[in-house]
């Protein structure tokens, strides 16, 4: 959201973002330089007294949000400001949601935005939204992924990896449900020369410490040396460079910002055959293996080694090009376009 935030105001137009007052997304909207105002707390109080409190003295013409369960509040503030409702889809919607309160709160909806066609789908499954409310538009990446790459070897250098190594990556939270533990496993089944680095911190507000049961099970499994863990950095630019090849071990992931990453550095990308990773390396943008499969991840990768030069290049070409949609200079004229076309549609109203 901050991104798109961004990006608009860039674009020219005028943009404020809600959100709570010194959380990391407050912080960050400070940095650049965003008009930010304190979000609003929809679980206190009765909902109309919230919106009239939180509305008063702004007026904007769209509202945009990204979390469901802000819908009754969005629906009223819109309603009050005689503004286009967004709801861009951050999560997958595993239930259906077609109670009366849930038609009362949906109607209000103007625009549906998902990130994949797969959304889209679930959504027109699941919800009261219609197929006319109902869009596609990827998640937004900065052009700097898609500059040059830079040499690898220093940050492998500092990774005291030895000469030959065919390095695998994976790039989030570690959590029982993000299959690190299914990578260790297929690393434990390749050859020696094969080596896994996991970037990330332990999923905040849980209590198990995934990474100090990651690394006990790498000991266990005799591939300690040759599983690396490095915590969350803000730049992972090098980290992609670094990498022979990028996998995505989730169980099930909603879409996968670090998979467009990965393929607009032009890594090749093996991912779980679930959620948005399937729709994101069909077409022969990547290779998908069946989620929690620790042989069928090992074999993905033992072909891919296997794989000649030029039938990698093509296939991370077909990625970067996929991912070339979440540009800026794609991203934005499509964004201006629906949000024109909803603002003349209220205007008329």
């Amino acid at each position: 959201m901050l991104v798109m935030a961004r990006w608009m105001r860039d674009a020219g137009h005028r943009v404020e973002v809600a959100v709570p007052v010194g959380s990391q997304s407050w912080l960050q909207g400070l940095g650049w330089g965003l008009s930010l105002s304190p979000s609003p707390d929809v679980s206190s109080g009765p909902v109309k007294g919230q919106v009239s409190t939180w509305t008063r003295g702004k007026r904007f013409d769209v509202l945009w949000i990204r979390d469901r369960r802000d819908l009754a509040f969005a629906g009223r503030a819109a309603r009050g400001w005689g503004a286009a409702l967004v709801m861009q889809q951050a999560m997958q919607i595993p239930r259906a949601k077609k109670a009366p309160w849930h038609w009362l709160r949906y109607r209000r909806v103007d625009a549906w935005v998902c990130g994949l066609q797969h959304l889209k789908a679930e959504c027109l499954a699941r919800t009261p939204i219609d197929e006319a409310r109902c869009h596609v538009l990827p998640l937004p990446l900065d052009d700097r992924w898609f500059a040059p790459a830079e040499t690898s070897s220093a940050f492998r250098e500092a990774l005291e990896l030895p000469e030959g190594t065919w390095l695998l990556g994976t790039v989030g939270r570690l959590d029982p449900k993000k299959g690190q533990r299914i990578a260790l496993q297929a690393l434990a089944r390749l050859p020696e020369h094969v080596h896994w680095l996991f970037v990330g911190d332990n999923t905040v507000d849980n209590v198990l410490d995934e990474r100090a049961a990651l690394v006990e099970q790498a000991q266990s499994l005799g591939v300690a040396g040759r599983a690396h863990f490095l915590d969350a950095r803000s730049e992972v630019l090098p980290v992609y460079d670094a990498l022979d090849a990028f996998v995505m071990t989730s169980d099930s992931e909603t879409i996968g910002t670090v998979t467009l990453e990965a393929m607009a550095r032009e890594v090749p990308v093996i991912g779980t055959d679930a959620g948005g990773t399937s729709e994101l390396l069909g077409a022969g943008r990547g290779q998908l293996v069946p989620p929690r499969n620790a042989e069928a991840m090992a074999q993905a990768v033992a072909v891919l080694m296997q794989e000649s030069p030029e039938a990698l290049a093509d296939r991370t070409r077909k990625g970067r090009d996929y991912a070339a949609k979440c540009r800026p200079s794609q991203l934005i004229p499509a964004w201006e376009e629906l949000l024109a076309s909803l603002v003349e549609s209220r205007r008329k109203a």
